[in-house]
């Protein structure tokens, strides 16, 4: 949780309570949030925090690359803590309870060169994002 926080201040942000409470929140959860969801629950830690300022939390958050959106069926706009900053990863999502796990194993730079070939396209980045059920909810 330190870390995180040094990483806010490092980047020019000042750590209010709320933007505190959301760190709190999303440090302590393994399965990705809605901004409502998270709301809910920062409130707890900041009973003042508003949606409005979780949301903006968030974007700050995510341009610095502290989280980033999940996208599962139900919660396309859903948000996980990024626990391998800097690293290459993708993520194992977990239907029923939400579990997020990261991996940065990634055997598919020689499909992305194959496919980038054959298409035309000038391949930038990728995301990975491996839907089912963990070992809890099997």
């Amino acid at each position: 949780m330190n870390d995180l926080l040094e990483r806010v201040r490092a980047m020019g942000h000042r750590l209010t309570a709320p933007r505190r409470a959301v760190l709190e929140v999303l440090a302590r959860e393994r399965a990705h949030l809605t901004p409502e969801e998270l709301h809910r629950r920062a409130r707890r830690r900041y009973p003042k925090i508003g949606l409005v300022t979780v949301y903006r939390t968030l974007a700050l958050l995510e341009r610095a690359g502290l989280v980033e959106r999940v996208h599962v069926e139900a919660h396309c706009k859903s948000f996980a803590l990024v626990r391998l900053v800097g690293a290459h990863h993708h993520r194992l999502i977990c239907r029923d309870c939400g579990r997020v796990e990261e991996f940065s194993d990634c055997a598919l730079e020689s499909t992305l060169k194959s496919l980038q070939k054959r298409t035309g396209f000038a391949i930038e980045s990728h995301q990975v994002e491996v839907i089912g059920r963990c070992p809890e909810c099997q």
